[in-house]
């Protein structure tokens, strides 16, 4: 049997920097939304998800805040 090695992520802030484009078109795609709807909520999650993924790693709770870190 082999034996895996998991690394995690290895360049957190590179990894979620690619993901900037990502987020901001969440949030073009929730600004087409009625606010507080169902596709608005939908999309609010979505976004959620990726900012508290980028915390997770990053340990920085503004990472999409602002302008990129690059």
């Amino acid at each position: 049997m082999t034996k895996v090695r998991y690394l995690g992520v290895t360049d957190p802030k590179a990894a979620f920097e690619a993901l900037r484009d990502y987020h901001h078109a969440l949030i073009k795609l929730q600004t087409k939304c009625r606010p507080f709807g169902a596709d608005y909520l939908v999309i609010m999650a979505a976004k959620e998800a990726l900012e508290t993924a980028a915390f997770h790693f990053t340990r920085d709770s503004g990472f999409y805040a602002g302008a990129p870190h690059g």
